[in-house]
């Protein structure tokens, strides 16, 4: 089975997010700045820094010529933006990864997702956020991502 990514500009239409306002997101996700070749910019997957083999395999391939989009842009910051905001998620969140933290505003919240643990083999907040939430779908169906 070929699973097609919805371009970014499908992403509209959510009812959830109508309320939200949409400077909020840019603002959290302009934060997002990484050191070269630890993390793809543009969807913040790792990369092989240092041939370290993190890479996953459906990002291997992209080139990151000038002009050139990555097919995964912006999924990774938009749905944990989106987690924070809905507070059913926001608490399971901050009870599985972060107990000892509220993230009950937009700064601490962003401040946080830019936080990474490398020494302790984590990635930054965002993607452990981010991967966090894959395995709470995948608990409920376990055919998900297959």
């Amino acid at each position: 089975m070929r699973v097609k990514l919805v371009p970014a500009e499908n992403h509209t239409g959510c009812e959830e997010s109508q309320n939200w306002p949409l400077d909020d997101y840019y603002r959290f996700k302009r934060g997002f700045v990484f050191a070269p070749f630890s993390y793809c910019f543009q969807c913040c997957l790792p990369q092989s820094r240092n041939r370290n083999g993190e890479e996953p395999g459906c990002h291997a391939g992209f080139s990151y010529r000038k002009g050139e989009t990555c097919p995964f842009a912006g999924f990774i910051f938009k749905t944990v933006f989106c987690i924070w905001h809905m507070q059913a998620f926001r608490e399971l969140m901050i009870r599985d990864i972060v107990p000892e933290r509220t993230l009950s505003s937009a700064e601490e919240f962003s401040a946080w997702a830019l936080e990474e643990d490398a020494d302790d083999g984590k990635y930054n907040n965002c993607l452990e956020a981010f991967l966090w939430f894959c395995g709470e779908v995948e608990k409920e169906r376990p055919d998900f991502f297959v």
